[in-house]
């Protein structure tokens, strides 16, 4: 056993690739766009386990409730490249964020064309952070601002054009960071 491992380390010590089989292609850096690039965004469930991908799929074109068709392409790692037939669906899905499957976060992120999928880091998504229980006085944009720089990128803050919230609690949109798995 031990003198056919030596044979063949010996072997793949010799090895060579021609010239030909080592040529290097260059991608050229002006491409034409990508036209679907738009309509698409990739998607990716945080878990360590697999994804039953049929049930991704079935499971969450239906809770979108989307006016037009979704194309689901599965890329490897639990992500997906998602294809809407209206761009109306793609903003729709996105802005409905978070959302969770199988009670994993499914994090987002727009195409960008001059990316490889494989190069895409999901490191944030975006949540509503409720301040409870806030003196009216505090319930502002101002404060609202101030609070949700501390977890992470404010997105907005649900106040009213004079900069001042009213409800129970002050509503602030953040860009939350976490770590891959």
């Amino acid at each position: 056993m031990v003198l056919e491992e030596e044979e063949l380390s010996k072997r793949w010590e010799r090895l060579n690739l021609s010239s030909e089989e080592s040529s290097i292609f260059h991608v050229p850096h002006k491409t034409k766009k990508w036209a679907r690039g738009n309509h698409c965004i990739v998607g990716r469930v945080l878990t360590e386990k697999g994804v039953n991908n049929e049930a991704f799929r079935k499971t969450m074109s239906q809770v979108w409730r989307l006016e037009g068709w979704v194309r689901f392409k599965e890329v490897g790692g639990q992500s997906f490249l998602i294809e809407f037939q209206q761009v109306t669906d793609k903003e729709k899905t996105l802005s409905g964020r978070p959302w969770f499957f199988d009670r994993n976060l499914v994090t987002f992120q727009e195409v960008d064309d001059s990316v490889s999928i494989n190069s895409m880091h999901f490191k944030f998504e975006p949540f509503w952070v409720q301040l409870q229980n806030l003196p009216l006085a505090t319930m502002t944009e101002e404060v609202g601002n101030q609070f949700g720089a501390s977890i992470g990128h404010v997105i907005r803050v649900d106040a009213e054009f004079d900069g001042l919230a009213w409800g129970r609690c002050l509503r602030v949109r953040v860009a939350v960071k976490f770590y891959n798995m």
